[in-house]
């Protein structure tokens, strides 16, 4: 696991940019929860399409009752403007956490025993702050996934020009 912290005077201008680009479009979105005037949480999981209403199709009585899945997560791409429109609308917020997590298919090219990478952005007293976790598939004692995964987030942030430092 890697803890990193962004430079105060890079804050601004990286919210700047995560809030109006792409720079994390290619993440899903686990959660989030931000304490404006009062507090929001987003729970980042899709809902399976709900069965249509008995009276829509009488067939559907017949059937066997579909109960919704989660069938994954929003992106960071489609949640980006609601995100944007809460916080432009009102005053700064005192605190924004970010459960970020990369793409479960895309997760198995980083590391074969990858069930989920997590990129976790805490935002508070105009500090930024990153940390890693991931989770297995099947257990294992080596930390070769939590160092395939922090390599590959360091290498990101060096591709994205975000300028972080260890956490001390």
């Amino acid at each position: 696991m890697i803890a990193v912290t962004m430079d105060p005077s890079t804050v601004k201008p990286f919210m700047n940019r995560l809030l109006k680009e792409d720079i994390l479009d290619q993440f899903e979105v686990r959660a989030v929860e931000m304490a404006l005037s009062t507090r929001i949480s987003i729970n980042g999981a899709l809902e399976a399409p709900s069965a249509p209403a008995p009276h829509e199709d009488p067939e559907s009585a017949v059937g066997p009752e579909i109960k919704p899945q989660n069938q994954g997560y929003i992106s960071w791409e489609a949640l980006r403007p609601l995100i944007f429109a809460i916080i432009k609308t009102g005053a700064k917020p005192k605190s924004i956490k970010f459960v970020f997590s990369y793409k479960a298919q895309e997760a198995a090219a980083i590391h074969a025993n990858a069930a989920a990478l997590f990129l976790n952005m805490t935002y508070e007293n105009d500090t930024v702050s990153f940390t890693t976790a991931t989770a297995q598939k099947e257990f294992a004692l080596d930390k070769s996934l939590d160092d395939s995964w922090d390599t590959w987030v360091r290498a990101f942030f060096v591709g994205k020009g975000i300028t972080v430092m260890d956490r001390e």
